[in-house]
């Protein structure tokens, strides 16, 4: 990991690890919830794309805009279900002035599949 002595530069996607597998039905409400809390922030998704975890749930990639500083990035990833051991140890990065503090762990052959973009007219 790389130290910087300033606070973490800004976020322009959000990383979420689901712990559980819903339904399809379930994954459109929680787009709509995403769209929704990113809304109170004054942030705009751009996209949503997801992929099966190793092996308990799914994770999220949010691509959002305007990027935001580290700690609302990682308010944001806890507000949105985010788990909870992930956002203290993010927190932790945070504070110690780690550049690249926001991490997922992937399988080499994870797919992910865009579920959400907004339409443009």
């Amino acid at each position: 990991m790389q130290r910087r002595n300033t606070s973490a530069a800004e976020v322009s996607t959000l990383k979420i690890d689901r712990d559980c597998f819903v339904d399809k039905d379930w994954i459109e409400n929680y787009v709509r919830t995403i769209l929704t809390i990113c809304s109170m922030f004054r942030v705009t998704v751009e996209s949503i794309k997801m992929c099966r975890s190793k092996r308990k749930g799914n994770h999220f990639y949010i691509s959002i805009n305007p990027p935001v500083e580290a700690n609302v990035a990682n308010q944001l990833q806890w507000l949105l279900g985010d788990d909870d051991l992930r956002v203290d140890r993010n927190r932790a990065r945070i504070q110690a002035g780690f550049d690249r503090w926001n991490k997922l762990f992937e399988r080499l052959d994870a797919r992910l599949r865009t579920i959400y973009r907004p339409v443009t007219s």
